[in-house]
């Protein structure tokens, strides 16, 4: 293999990692900025809403569930 071609080759490579270190660099600049940081607490804060309505709405169902065995019972 010519000399020329392993240098070149070299150079593609090199020219790969610094793009995607810049690029790495450029995502951890974004993602520390407070615009960032509070645009995902409030994500979180909607996930988490979200997710405790619907706990709330399954226990509430276990519940009647629960009751109407309980009547059925005293029923019979």
């Amino acid at each position: 293999m010519p000399f020329k071609k392993q240098l070149t080759g070299l150079k593609k490579l090199a020219e790969i990692v610094d793009t995607s270190a810049k690029d790495a660099s450029r995502a951890r600049k974004v993602s520390r900025s407070p615009k960032m940081q509070q645009e995902i607490s409030e994500d979180r804060r909607n996930g988490l809403s979200k997710n405790f309505k619907t706990v709330r709405q399954a226990i509430a169902d276990r519940d009647k569930v629960a009751k109407q065995k309980a009547k059925k019972a005293k029923s019979r």
